[in-house]
């Protein structure tokens, strides 16, 4: 007998483990047939009646619609700058002097060149009219005052360029060029002296992606708010669509401005502006959560619950916002729409862990 009592204990685990398992087969099946009793997914709204906006949204940045970068047609040393940065001025107003002292000398010379060509011609047309000389010495000596007086004329026009004046008014932004600099024309890249913009009206450039930009038409409104005001909100019209597309990451962008119709002068040039353009809007119409509507090899349905089952109901839809989407056949209102289940937390695969405590 206790030959028999060390042998069970020695197999004790194992005795255990049949206990177990007898037990788990006994009591557990019933548990798991509670577990896997059929049920409807989701939970159902019903499609109501509301309105609903659509927008297209884009990020872009706020500029003036008219602004002009100030340059040198002529190469000369700055001798005085007479505006400072942000200071208003007028169309016409002195905005820097270039040292002339080199282009007076050219324009006396030219002059003195000029005067002694239209004596000369003055004489020769006198003799040309008592015959005492040819046609051709006339026509030189015409020629000769015809040059004088173009490099005239073009030595006078550099001096004038010594002086560079406002071409509309509006405000000096950034820094001007100091005194004392040498500044030269450029065609591609000219040297910029200051900046002048007209801060009274300002416009936003941002860029629509071609899957929204067949939506936006110009004299459509907008909304933008910037981060320099928090909870202001600023209203717009767009004005132009670019037809000249730009690739960035493979995503192709258009060109769209909006102009600015409120709030200008709080905004200021380079600041981002988060946009939303409205291009649809719709009242008192059938509206169902957005996350109802499926699609299935290009039809959208959705799962309506019918006689307590689910049926698929195929629908067409309208205009969609963040979270609504617009239906405008294959529902009525108060039929019960399912919305996808969430996901749950993973439980135990059986009823035997729990039966275990484990």
């Amino acid at each position: 007998m206790q030959a028999l009592w060390r042998n069970l204990l020695q197999h004790k685990k194992w005795w255990i483990l049949l206990i177990v398992i007898a037990v788990a087969v006994k009591f557990g099946t019933p548990l798991l047939r509670t577990e896997t009793k059929p049920a409807i997914a989701g939970r159902s709204v019903a499609v109501e009646r509301g309105d609903i906006t659509s927008v297209v949204s884009a990020t872009g940045t706020i500029k003036p619609v008219n602004s002009v970068d100030i340059s040198s047609k002529i190469t000369g040393l700055i001798k005085e700058v007479r505006v400072a940065e942000n200071e208003q001025v007028k169309a016409g107003q002195v905005l820097v002097v270039l040292d002339d002292t080199h282009l007076r000398a050219l324009v006396n010379q030219a002059e003195a060149r000029l005067a002694n060509a239209a004596a000369n011609l003055e004489r020769l047309q006198r003799l040309a009219a008592i015959g005492a000389i040819s046609q051709q010495q006339l026509d030189a000596a015409r020629m000769d005052y015809n040059v004088a007086k173009a490099a005239y004329d073009d030595a006078q026009s550099q001096l004038e360029d010594t002086t560079i004046k406002a071409p509309i008014d509006g405000k000096v932004i950034g820094k001007p060029i100091p005194a004392g600099q040498t500044v030269a024309p450029g065609i591609s890249t000219p040297m910029v002296l200051m900046t002048i913009a007209d801060m009274s009206k300002m416009q936003i450039e941002t860029q629509i992606d071609e899957s929204d930009i067949g939506k936006v038409k110009v004299g459509q409104k907008a909304t933008f708010t910037v981060d320099a005001y928090p909870g202001q909100t600023f209203t717009g019209v767009v004005s132009s669509i670019s037809e000249k597309a730009s690739i960035q990451q493979n995503v192709v962008y258009y060109p769209v401005i909006i102009d600015v119709e409120t709030g200008a002068e709080l905004l200021k040039p380079t600041m981002t502006a988060r946009v939303s353009i409205l291009v649809g809007e719709s009242k008192n119409t059938l509206l169902v959560p957005l996350m109802a509507v499926k699609e299935n090899k290009g039809q959208r349905y959705v799962q309506v619950l019918r006689d307590g089952q689910p049926q698929n109901i195929p629908v067409t839809t309208g205009l969609t916002s963040d979270d609504k989407i617009e239906i405008t056949s294959g529902l009525a209102e108060g039929d019960l729409v399912l919305l996808p289940q969430a996901k749950q937390p993973a439980a135990p695969p059986n009823a035997l862990r729990r039966f275990l405590g484990r």
